[in-house]
Order: structure tokens, then C-alpha cells, then sequence
């Protein structure tokens, strides 16, 4: 019992505390402003979903809102400001810090990996693309 109890645990811990791959180095499959990105998911959102779904896209836009929810998610929104739907950008912790050097109203690029549509268009793993 020994013998495969100490393996299993192991694996466990190790499963359990493992970290969700970096997307830094990986080339997003799509670049797209973050508007277009929105009227695409209220126009269509089945053909919106063919197109973005779980595919690692680049979007560009205004930052109208930077949300901290705890020390370490970020959650960035991207869009017009008065419009219902936004891109939802949750940033991975290992880059959080460099969301210190914007503010609402400035121009900004993410690459995350496009989980769909909820009431915004939601984006997960997101990195700020330097220019």
C-alpha cells in the first residue's frame, strides 16, 4: 500500500500545484482590435466562436477599466467606453507588474487565449505585448 500510496500523492501534489504554460514566446493566431472583436460575438457568435475559440489571439484597444480582484488577478477591459460588451483580459500573475505602467484611456496590446463570450469576450492567460 506504501509503495502506491507515496507515487499517487506525489502526482497529486505535483498536478495540483502545477502552472498553466507561459504564451509569452507562442504567436497568436489572429491580430484584431478589440471593437471588431466585440461586434463579431454580438453579430455571430457561433461563427465568432469557429474563428477565435481556445485559439491564442492578439487584440488591441483602450484600456476602459483595470480591475484588481485579488493581490494576483488582474482582470484588464479593452473597448469603447458606453458600450455594453468589452474584451475581458484576465493577465497571468507573472506579468501583472507590467499593468503598473497604464491607465484608463490608453492604448494598449494582449495576447490571451479566447475562452468565448460571456457578457464580454473573455480572454485567459493574457501577456502585454510590448511594443
Amino acid at each position: 500500500v506504501f509503495i502506491i500510496a507515496v507515487p499517487l500523492l506525489l502526482y497529486f501534489y505535483k498536478e495540483y500545484h502545477r502552472r498553466s504554460a507561459d504564451i509569452t514566446s507562442v504567436a497568436p493566431v489572429l491580430k484584431v482590435s478589440a471593437d471588431t472583436i466585440i461586434n463579431q460575438y454580438e453579430n455571430d457568435e457561433t461563427a465568432a466562436n469557429r474563428q477565435y475559440l481556445g485559439k491564442a489571439i492578439q487584440v488591441n484597444g483602450a484600456v476602459t477599466q483595470i480591475i484588481h480582484q485579488q493581490d494576483t488577478l488582474i482582470n484588464v477591459m479593452l473597448g469603447t467606453d458606453g458600450t455594453m460588451h468589452k474584451v475581458s483580459c484576465l493577465l497571468d500573475k507573472r506579468h501583472s507588474s507590467l499593468i503598473d505602467q497604464y491607465k484608463t484611456g490608453q492604448q494598449i496590446i494582449i495576447k490571451g487565449i479566447c475562452t468565448g463570450f460571456l457578457l464580454d469576450v473573455e480572454l485567459n492567460r493574457c501577456v502585454i505585448v510590448e511594443k
